[in-house]
């Protein structure tokens, strides 16, 4: 069964820029690394972030072993005062943003 947590955080207005670059390179390096049975999405709203990660296999993180991942989890508090810890949440529908098979469970 498939897992998704989302990384919700607001930056403060002068570390916008700094934040969106880091983003791009960590998905620069997944996109290196390709790894399989992951769905990664970041979304920006003014200055609230949303990282979606979706895995096929929960305990298989492939963004733990990514060096780029692990400097942007250092760095985020420098750029926001929230608690930006993953949550887990529980897909309820699900039309084609998720990949077929991570589809809402009966």
């Amino acid at each position: 069964m498939s897992t998704l947590q989302i990384v919700r955080f607001t930056t403060h207005d002068e570390s916008i820029g700094s934040a969106e670059t880091e983003i791009r390179r960590v998905f620069h390096a997944v996109t290196a690394v390709a790894p399989e049975d992951m769905q990664y999405l970041a979304v920006r709203s003014g200055s609230e972030y949303f990282l979606m990660l979706n895995l096929a296999d929960p305990a298989a993180n492939p963004l733990l072993g990514i060096d780029t991942a692990a400097h942007f989890r250092r760095a985020l508090p420098n750029w926001t005062s929230d608690n930006a810890a993953p949550k887990p949440f529980t897909v309820v529908g699900n039309y084609n943003m998720l990949a077929p098979a991570q589809e809402t469970s009966k």
